[in-house]
């Protein structure tokens, strides 16, 4: 094995990278598998650059904070300090759902991480995500998980959900740890991740283009619960 290529984790077969892909399918196994960071190379037509990074360690970046009362909590209170972007949330009614996201990062291909650590609260009564390709409050994208070891994809136009992946147990979730989400994005084609495994790969070509955030659902009225966002990083596939 060259020192340019790697094992396959399912199998053990060796793998070469193809330029800068960040995943890559498996000819023996046809397991998708991600490419280490190191062994990605720009290739001839493009590289990743980060966008935006945000250790919230600052408010400079303008994410939504203070208290606010609405049908679905009472209240929701998100502040930033220390290093994390909190959500302390108590559930109006079931199925409530609040979103956050930046103005001025729309991308297309894109590689989107976040971390986050359940502080307070059932571990199948709520869950935290990451939101993409977003449009208006009523057509996004929303890959999700839940510290009983659940996570789901759905894509929602003009308001009507459509899920694009039930919710499936993994074991890779960490319940009440750290846990990073990922989306890595390629037209319509969407690989998702925890703690850096593939859990499924979507397709879904209503948006092209979109802007990134984050939410939190809850499922059980009277539900008291926190998260702490502890990152979030966009990158960009950009053509040169």
């Amino acid at each position: 094995m060259n020192a340019q290529s790697f094992q396959c984790p399912a199998c053990g077969a060796p793998l070469l990278p193809r330029g800068g892909a960040p995943v890559i399918s498996c000819p023996h196994c046809h397991t998708s598998v991600i490419v280490p960071e190191e062994l990605r190379q720009d290739s001839e037509t493009g590289r990743w650059a980060t966008v935006l990074y945000d250790n919230f360690a600052s408010k400079d970046n303008n994410w939504l904070v203070g208290s606010r009362t609405s049908e679905y909590f009472t209240p929701l209170n998100q502040v930033i300090e220390g290093g994390r972007y909190r959500w302390e949330a108590t559930l109006s009614r079931v199925s409530s759902i609040s979103t956050a996201w930046l103005e001025g990062y729309r991308v297309a291909d894109f590689h989107l991480s976040v971390n986050c650590k359940h502080i307070i609260g059932n571990k199948a009564a709520s869950s935290w995500g990451v939101i993409f390709r977003i449009q208006d409050n009523y057509n996004y994208c929303w890959f999700r998980m839940t510290d009983s070891l659940f996570f789901a994809v759905s894509t929602i136009r003009d308001g009507e959900w459509l899920n694009l992946v039930e919710w499936t147990r993994t074991d890779t979730i960490k319940p009440y740890g750290v846990n990073q989400l990922e989306v890595i994005g390629h037209d319509a084609h969407f690989v998702c991740l925890i703690n850096g495994q593939i859990v499924n790969e979507v397709d879904d070509e209503h948006f092209s283009h979109g802007l990134a955030g984050i939410a939190l659902e809850g499922y059980t009225a009277g539900e008291k619960t926190t998260f702490d966002f502890l990152d979030f990083t966009l990158r960009e596939w950009k053509t040169t």
